[in-house]
């Protein structure tokens, strides 16, 4: 990791200078802190403990960048560090930072730190969601979600399609009921933008080869999904159709539709017909869309 920093494209840098450019670089830092993360990606178990201090010492200060790019690129650059900590450093940084008390925090450090805490449970879900961390990431990934500021909120759903991921994995077709209502209620809620990263998560989340939710799991979630495909905004209902057709496995085939579908009521049941035959169906034969959905990496 140490040799890979003296060696970013054009740049040849000891890990100091390489540190103390990120702050003076301008549009170039961002692709720098991009770099550094695919490196530690790659290579993050070999990082020397001195400078593995000082990059994450770096991050932590640019949580609260007035730059959104900067602030966010740190964020996924922070999170993809917490896999190759160690148990004490990365102790020290939930409790003193990604878990603390967020009572009159700037919004931006709040917002950075909800990006760190949401992909850092992606990049490393087996640390995060150990039983030392799990309820207390849990919380904070649910109080984000309900944030007054909406980029917060956003990245607090991104959280919590990433806890849905881990639990699919980890616990079969179970879901965590909080988590499973708190996804509803944001398919519910006026927002189109928070309608939308909630679809994109739950479409996320339970793409192949995932098992499938069980169905008494899947079933308020659909609902709430069916209401959207009859929603004003555009993207909307296209995202509700990618969601609902991974949610019930139909690309690879009917089983848990059908499993779904009888134990729905008359009302949606209906609805999810009129779906199949309007465009899930032909969706299903179609191969899914690799689209992004981790906002802190650079497009």
């Amino acid at each position: 990791m140490q040799e890979a920093l003296l060696s970013f494209g054009p740049w040849f840098l000891t890990p100091a200078d390489f540190l103390f450019s990120l702050s003076s670089l301008g549009p170039s830092r961002d692709t720098m802190l991009q770099a550094l993360r695919f490196v530690t990606q790659g290579a993050g178990a070999k990082v020397d403990a001195a400078v593995r201090k000082s990059i994450t010492t770096m991050l932590l200060s640019m949580l609260g960048h007035e730059e959104d790019a900067t602030r966010m690129t740190s964020a996924g650059c922070l999170a993809e560090m917490c896999a190759f900590l160690t148990d004490e450093e990365l102790s020290g940084i939930l409790q003193n930072h990604l878990l603390a008390d967020v009572s009159g925090i700037d919004w931006m450090v709040r917002h950075g730190r909800s990006l760190a805490l949401s992909v850092a449970v992606n990049t490393a879900a087996s640390r995060l969601c150990a039983p030392k961390y799990s309820n207390t990431v849990h919380e904070m990934i649910f109080s984000n979600t309900v944030a007054d500021r909406i980029p917060i909120a956003v990245s607090g759903i991104r959280g919590m399609g990433f806890l849905m991921k881990h639990h699919i994995e980890a616990n079969g077709g179970n879901l965590p009921p909080k988590l499973s209502n708190l996804f509803i209620k944001c398919l519910q809620n006026p927002s189109s933008d928070i309608k939308l990263i909630a679809e994109k998560m739950i479409w996320w989340a339970n793409k192949a080869p995932l098992p499938p939710l069980d169905p008494p799991v899947a079933k308020p979630v659909l609902k709430a999904l069916l209401d959207n495909t009859k929603d004003k905004n555009t993207s909307v209902r296209a995202y509700s159709d990618q969601a609902i057709v991974n949610l019930l496995k139909m690309r690879e085939g009917e089983e848990t539709l059908q499993s779904v579908s009888k134990i729905l009521d008359a009302a949606s049941l209906e609805l999810l017909n009129e779906s199949c035959r309007r465009s899930l169906k032909k969706l299903a034969n179609q191969a899914d869309s690799a689209e992004q959905i981790d906002d802190t990496i650079l497009t």
